[in-house]
C-alpha cells in the first residue's frame, strides 16, 4: 500500500484518473463517481458513496486501499484539502471569458490572456509527473521519434519537432492521416510515436497510435480527454485542461496547453541527454549568427532572416 500522504505533486483526482484502467469495474464505478462530481462526493458518508456508485460500503473501502490510501476517512480528507485548493483557485483565475461584438479590444485581450493563464496553470497543477518522466525517458532513448497530429495540433506538432532536432534527437511531423498511417507501420520496438490531438478521438491519429503501439513502439498522447480513445491507445497519457473563450472553442484553445506539454517534455529530455544536447546546441546557435543581419542604421541589434533548420529564431 502507498503511503497516504500527497506523493510527487500528484493530486487525488489525478491519481483516481489514472488508475481506473487497472480497477476491476465496481471500483472503476466509485472512482467515475468522485470524478464527475468532487464536490459532492466529499460529502458522502462510506455508506452513501457505496450507493451512489451501485456498490458498496466494503467496495469503497476496497477503493481506497487500490488507490494507496489508508482507508475512507483518508480519501475524505484528501478531496476536501484538493477541493479547498481549487475553490481558492477559481476565486482568482476563473473569472468567465465571455467576449461579446460590443467588447473593446482592451477587454477581449484580457479574455484572452485570461483562458490562457488558467489553461497553463491547471494543465500544470494536474500534470502526472511520474508519466510525463516515462514519457520523456522514452524519447531521450527512441531511435526514432515520429508526432501525428492533425489541424492546430500540428502545429504544437512542428514545434516540438524542431526542438527535438535541435538538441540531436531524430523527430519527424506526419500532419495527415495516410503519412501517419505509413510511419506508424514502420516504427518498432525503441521507436516513440506522440500523438496529439485535443478531443483525442480523431480516427486517423488514434489509429496511427494503436499501430505504432502494436508494432512495439512506445507510445504517448497528448489530449484534453483523459479516457478518450487516444488516451486508451497510448501507454503514457499527458492531459490538458483547456478553458475557451468566445470565438476560441477547443482545439482553438489548446496550443497553450499543448505547448507547455511538449515543453516539460523538450526540456526533460535535454536534460537526460545533457552532453549530447550541448553539443547540438553549440552549432546550431553558430548557424543561427551566421543568418543574421544587422538592423535598421543605428541599430546593431541583429535582426532573425533564415534560420534554416535550427528551431531557435
Amino acid at each position: 500500500m502507498m503511503d497516504s500522504s500527497p506523493t510527487g505533486g500528484t493530486s487525488l483526482l489525478t491519481i483516481i484518473e489514472n488508475a481506473l484502467p487497472r480497477l476491476p469495474d465496481g471500483l472503476r464505478a466509485i472512482g467515475r463517481t468522485i470524478l464527475a462530481d468532487p464536490d459532492t462526493a466529499v460529502t458522502l458518508t462510506v455508506a452513501s458513496l457505496g450507493l451512489r456508485s451501485s456498490t458498496s460500503p466494503a467496495a469503497v473501502t476496497r477503493f481506497c486501499q487500490a488507490i494507496g490510501l489508508a482507508g475512507f476517512h483518508d480519501l475524505r480528507l484528501r478531496l476536501a484539502r484538493e477541493i479547498g485548493h481549487e475553490t481558492a483557485r477559481r476565486w482568482h483565475i476563473d473569472v468567465g471569458f465571455d467576449i461579446t461584438p460590443d467588447d473593446d479590444l482592451a477587454h477581449a485581450v484580457a479574455m484572452v490572456t485570461q483562458a490562457g493563464l488558467a489553461s497553463v496553470q491547471r494543465t500544470t497543477d494536474k500534470l502526472d509527473h511520474p508519466t510525463a518522466e516515462s514519457a520523456a525517458r522514452s524519447l531521450a532513448t527512441a531511435r526514432r521519434i515520429d508526432l501525428y497530429a492533425i489541424g492546430t495540433s500540428a502545429l504544437a506538432a512542428t514545434e516540438m519537432q524542431l526542438r527535438l532536432h535541435g538538441i540531436g534527437r531524430p523527430a519527424w511531423v506526419h500532419p495527415d492521416g495516410r503519412r501517419a498511417a505509413i510511419s506508424a507501420a514502420l516504427l518498432g520496438h525503441g521507436d516513440t510515436a506522440i500523438g496529439i490531438c485535443h478531443s483525442g478521438d480523431t480516427p486517423e491519429i488514434v489509429s496511427a497510435l494503436r499501430l505504432a503501439r502494436r508494432n512495439g513502439a512506445t507510445t504517448v498522447a497528448i489530449t484534453n480527454e483523459p479516457h478518450s480513445a487516444l488516451a486508451t491507445a497510448a501507454q503514457h497519457t499527458l492531459t490538458t485542461f483547456v478553458y475557451g473563450t468566445t470565438f476560441r472553442h477547443g482545439e482553438q484553445a489548446a496550443s497553450h496547453a499543448q505547448l507547455l506539454l511538449l515543453d516539460c517534455l523538450y526540456v526533460r529530455v535535454a536534460q537526460l541527454t545533457h552532453a549530447h544536447a550541448a553539443d547540438c546546441l553549440d552549432p546550431t546557435a553558430a548557424n543561427r549568427d551566421q543568418h543574421r543581419t544587422p538592423g535598421a542604421a543605428g541599430d546593431t541589434s541583429p535582426v532573425a532572416t533564415d534560420c534554416g533548420e535550427s528551431w531557435a529564431c
